[in-house]
């Protein structure tokens, strides 16, 4: 997917969960845009709400420095997607293509050695061109298309246990554990997701142009749980779906202006549970197990037992005018606005001694069940001014965004349980300017700089709890101010031959008011002595590096197009991760800030894409990335000293996928037959470590604590596993191998 062409950018990372990086920003800076307007998933900022077949798209701009003033609520880059239109004749395309992963590390992956050549099946497809019947002369034209997959995944449970079992561990005598699963291996981390595009383009006059867009994507997948290993049937069910509707007019007024009007609605719909009744009656007992052997053992039956469920509908327009006013100035101005409605609920089954049958206590009447409803406003506008003069070229531009939240908040931090006020709308102005200018006839120097802002995740400002003796809920705080990056760039663009090309940026951003959750102890009137904690404007970050690129465009000579780049980045900030601050109202001292590498901070990462062939007949390429491994807290048993946050480093991540393809052309259509390879060389990366060793294979810190006498006496017994095979995490690992073989008919 394009997801995946992003990580082969210079300047983008992944985290250790997955999430994209760029330049050292947090996973929810990046700004999704799909023909000019916000994709977002409103719970998570910018988090991309629906994700679409590279087969619709017409070209993909990714933009990782200061951006111009048309983009807002974003600070480190901008994905922006345009999906193609249908032209007058008809075009196709259908893609089908399967595999499994293929790894000898048994040792690692249990059942990875039975190899499914349909478990991982993908189904992919396009037509588009002029509507029948009526579009005939391609004024009015359709583009459709959809993306299947349906993946087992890599990590298999065993079901020894089903979610009713029983199980006694008694002090002295006998154990008794119940094994009634059929020993069946079970997918652990399955997913099968389905996005489909319709886009009809109704082209009026030659210079005016209506188009309407359907996006619709929906997911399904259950999450790995090494605790349910061999009760692989305890655990959640997840599920996605999410669409967007679209209606766009194309204004072209005379020779040097146009205009664009884009109205929109949006909806997002996850959910979680295991049962989607929470009465359901299979639901199992938490006290069902009433002792366990260790506190590091695998679980012998029951059920995960929350629901959570997030909704969420948008409505916006958007605005944009463009004009060649002179020579040397193109203005363009701009508006938007959107609302965003959410609606999040989280509650608990509570099914034990106390509550005989499955139970869900009232809403927002205890820690086990609360509800938000809430609306956020944004509006926008913007103008910015492209002047060109014969030895340079500048970008000029001025932001002004607004965001009311609608809500209440704590007025006290002291006081939670007392009064609330309504949060004022925020205000956030943001100057930007880009200079370019040659210093060859094949070279360019630019720079930039710039503002930028961004709500913190809306999630965090409407969070609700219950206060009570001996809880210590997180709320959220709707007083949040916007989070804010002052960006500064400078590089080099260089045309060294007609085939050759480097290109260079050195990079600055300080990043102030990011979220953290802080802690806070009070004394509550109706409960005594109190904890709490409240998401905050409390965090600041710096990031600084260099990228460079170097490309070679493809020659019938060498057969050989390449693609490498560099990145060198440092980013730190004040807490590695929230929760990292508490306030004492007793003493009235608060934690110490430190600075330290943010979690994901990946000093070096080195990326390369070579192909060698005939585009038109047969290639073989390689994409290969070296990266150093992510910062993590050592834990180092009987030291006289506490290590600082995230002072040691993982190991480093390297992998090498390879694409070989053979293509046909026939008469009416062309064939494509095609082999993918992941992780070619089965390389096993770590993406967490345990504490002690550094290290995802092995660990010493716990042993003696866990792997109790009583433990080993019962090793070999049956559904009593041990301490080494608890701590044998596959998921601390990347993907293994896979391989998929496939066809693409074009017509």
């Amino acid at each position: 997917s394009f997801l995946g062409v992003l990580t082969t950018q210079a300047g983008v990372n992944q985290g250790a969960d997955g999430a994209l990086h760029i330049r050292g920003g947090r996973s929810n800076e990046i700004g999704y845009y799909i023909d000019g307007v916000a994709v977002s998933n409103p719970f998570f900022t910018n988090s991309l709400a629906i994700n679409i077949s590279n087969k619709a798209l017409e070209e993909m701009k990714v933009i990782s420095g200061a951006f111009n003033a048309e983009y807002g609520n974003a600070m480190s880059g901008i994905v922006n997607l345009q999906i193609k239109e249908g032209g007058k004749n008809y075009e196709g395309s259908i893609s089908a293509y399967t595999g499994d992963y293929f790894s000898n590390d048994t040792e690692l992956y249990t059942n990875i050695d039975d190899v499914n050549p349909l478990a991982n099946t993908i189904l992919e497809g396009s037509i588009s061109g002029p509507v029948p019947l009526i579009g005939n002369n391609g004024r009015i034209t359709f583009n459709v298309s959809g993306r299947w997959s349906d993946n087992e995944g890599y990590l298999y449970g065993v079901r020894e246990h089903n979610p009713d079992d029983y199980a006694y561990f008694p002090p002295s005598g006998d154990w008794y554990v119940e094994m009634s699963g059929d020993g069946k291996f079970v997918p652990m981390n399955p997913r099968d997701n389905f996005n489909g595009l319709g886009k009809l383009t109704f082209r009026i006059t030659p210079k005016l142009k209506l188009s309407g867009q359907l996006l619709y994507a929906e997911s399904n997948w259950k999450s790995y749980v090494h605790s349910y290993k061999y009760n692989p049937d305890g655990t959640y069910n997840y599920a996605n779906k999410n669409s967007n509707y679209s209606v766009k007019l194309n204004h072209a007024i005379g020779l040097r202006s146009y205009y664009e009007a884009n109205v929109f609605y949006s909806t997002t719909d996850y959910s979680q549970f295991l049962f989607e009744d929470p009465l359901d009656p299979n639901y199992v007992r938490t006290d069902w197990i009433n002792t366990e052997p260790s506190s590091a053992t695998f679980a012998f039956g029951g059920t995960q037992m929350g629901h959570s469920y997030r909704k969420s509908n948008s409505v916006g327009g958007k605005f944009d005018f463009n004009s060649q006013v002179t020579s040397k100035h193109e203005i363009k101005i701009g508006t938007s606005v959107r609302i965003d409605n959410l609606t999040e609920e989280n509650y608990t089954v509570l099914y034990n001694d106390q509550y005989r049958t499955p139970t869900v206590l009232p809403i927002n009447e205890s820690p086990y069940h609360n509800l938000y409803d809430d609306e956020a406003t944004f509006l926008s506008g913007y103008i910015q001014d492209k002047i060109e003069y014969a030895n340079m070229i500048m970008n000029v531009g001025l932001r002004y965004d607004y965001f009311d939240p609608k809500s209440d908040y704590v007025e006290d931090l002291l006081d939670p349980e007392g009064s609330k006020t309504t949060a004022d709308p925020k205000h956030m102005v943001s100057p930007r300017m880009g200079i370019s200018f040659p210093i060859t006839d094949a070279g360019i120097l630019h720079f930039s700089y710039g503002h930028f802002f961004q709500m913190p995740t809306l999630r965090r400002l409407y969070k609700t709890s219950t206060f009570g003796a001996g809880l210590a809920p997180s709320i959220g705080y709707a007083d949040l101010k916007p989070e804010k990056t002052v960006n500064y760039e400078f590089g080099l663009q260089q045309q060294l031959t007609s085939i050759l090309a480097i290109n260079m940026s050195i990079f600055y951003k300080d990043i102030r008011d990011l979220l953290a959750l802080q802690s806070i102890h009070y004394e509550s009137a109706k409960y005594g002595p109190s904890d709490y904690a409240i998401y905050l404007n409390k965090d600041y970050g710096s990031v600084k590096g260099i990228t460079f690129s170097l490309t070679k465009r493809h020659d019938p000579v060498t057969r050989l197009s390449a693609w490498a780049d560099y990145t060198y980045q440092v980013a730190k900030g004040n807490s590695v991760r929230s929760g990292s601050f508490f306030f004492n109202s007793l003493t009235g001292e608060e934690e110490e800030k430190r600075i330290a590498p943010l979690s994901w901070d990946q000093r070096q990462i080195m990326s390369a894409t070579l192909m060698f062939g005939d585009p038109r007949k047969w290639s073989v390429s390689f994409i290969g990335k070296l990266s150093s491994g992510w910062p993590y807290t050592p834990d180092i048993p009987n030291a006289n000293y506490v290590p600082e946050p995230n002072s040691d480093n993982k190991p480093w991540q390297r992998n090498v996928n390879m694409r070989i393809q053979k293509t046909f052309n026939l008469q009416n259509f062309r064939l494509v037959a095609f082999a993918k390879i992941y992780n070619l060389f089965d390389t096993r990366n770590e993406r967490y470590v345990f504490d002690d060793t550094g290290r995802a294979g092995y660990t010493y810190g716990y042993q003696s604590n866990q792997e109790t006498d009583e433990l080993i006496r019962h090793y070999g017994e049956p559904g009593i596993h041990t301490w080494n095979e608890y701590m044998n995490r596959p998921y601390y690992y990347t993907d293994p191998r896979s391989v998929s073989l496939g066809l693409t008919v074009d017509l």
